[in-house]
């Protein structure tokens, strides 16, 4: 037979153990749980400047293109060709002649996939597409937009087009 007080003996050690166990493992859940948080900031931060961007081009609104753009502001055309704004008086997006060279009204945001996320920069792999006024997609691109923050400012600093993958003639 046992006696009690090798009971209360192996009791306190089990307790003791679990414990600092506990508390280890609280530790490295926040630990773990603030590396996440810090990861989620940029990205959502970052992802509701993608977001405000799009809104921006959907309304046709270059101030607020300008707005939402970090500078110099880069775009690599589906050929390779390379733009460089370097301040808001460069953004001017003529979307009469959009509208009448290709009936565009809209685009989308079809998917968009986040590939690196650091404090101050977010890269976002993306497929839009340029709607009609009916909603149908006429011509779909995947692409890269980096957003990037600026004296604490997220907007889009690059983006870079790779050809249509769908396109109706």
């Amino acid at each position: 037979m046992v006696s009690s007080g090798l009971y209360e003996l192996i009791g306190k050690a089990t307790m003791r153990y679990f414990t600092r166990f506990g508390i280890m493992a609280g530790v490295a859940f926040l630990a773990s749980a603030v590396v996440l948080n810090a990861q989620e900031e940029p990205e959502t931060e970052a992802r509701a400047a993608l977001e405000e961007y799009f809104r921006a081009w959907n309304e046709s609104d270059n101030e607020a293109i300008a707005a939402i753009s970090n500078f110099p502001r880069v775009s690599v055309g589906v050929n390779g060709q390379i733009v460089v704004r370097n301040t808001v008086e460069e953004i001017v997006i003529d979307f009469d002649t959009l509208r009448a060279a290709e009936r565009w009204d809209h685009s989308t945001l079809d998917l968009v996939d986040v590939a690196h996320v650091s404090a101050d920069k977010v890269h976002f792999r993306v497929v839009t597409s340029r709607r009609y006024a009916d909603g149908s997609p006429y011509r779909t691109n995947p692409g890269l937009y980096i957003v990037t923050r600026q004296d604490g400012h997220w907007g889009l600093q690059l983006q870079s087009v790779l050809p249509a993958t769908f396109s109706v003639p």
